[in-house]
């Protein structure tokens, strides 16, 4: 146990040193490797178990594959049959001709084409979005999704 709270320790420490300043430019870097790296240079000793290195880069392969960061979306539209990705396009535009400062998204989910709009970060935020996009989609409804974060508040007036 004491082994286990050290490493973390260790890896918590080196995270806030990264935090502060990227060594020699290398921003990019993972930190378990930086570590390493100065365990090799003797500046640092670490005694890590495989298994967590293992599950160390598992969890930085998850996470690189998803974009985004978690938040909300609002659904607008989803159907599937003859026309449906034709309306998806005209849903989308008019959705965009009431809000355009907010973005929208096409999803295809087989067999479903769907719109999606918002980036919100809260559930707070998703609320207030979906008030005003139900006047004019009254089937609208929220959804956990990866979100965009460089438009994380809609400007609704």
């Amino acid at each position: 146990m004491r082994y286990l709270l050290s490493i973390c320790i260790i890896l918590y420490s080196g995270l806030l040193l990264q935090g502060q300043a990227s060594r020699n430019g290398s921003g990019g870097e993972d930190l378990l490797k930086q570590l390493q790296d100065d365990a090799l240079a003797g500046q640092l000793h670490i005694e890590t178990d495989s298994l967590l290195v293992v599950n160390y880069y598992k969890l930085l392969t998850m996470n690189s594959k998803e974009s985004g960061v978690p938040g909300y979306r609002i659904r607008i539209y989803s159907e599937s049959g003859l026309g449906a990705k034709e309306e998806q396009q005209r849903i989308r535009a008019r959705f965009l001709s009431y809000f355009p400062q907010v973005d929208a998204y096409y999803r295809y989910d087989e067999p479903f084409f769907k719109v999606y709009v918002g980036d919100c970060r809260t559930e707070s935020e998703a609320l207030k979005l979906h008030d005003q996009v139900k006047k004019n989609f009254p089937n609208a409804f929220i959804m956990e999704d990866y979100i965009n974060i460089k438009s994380t508040e809609p400007q609704i007036h």
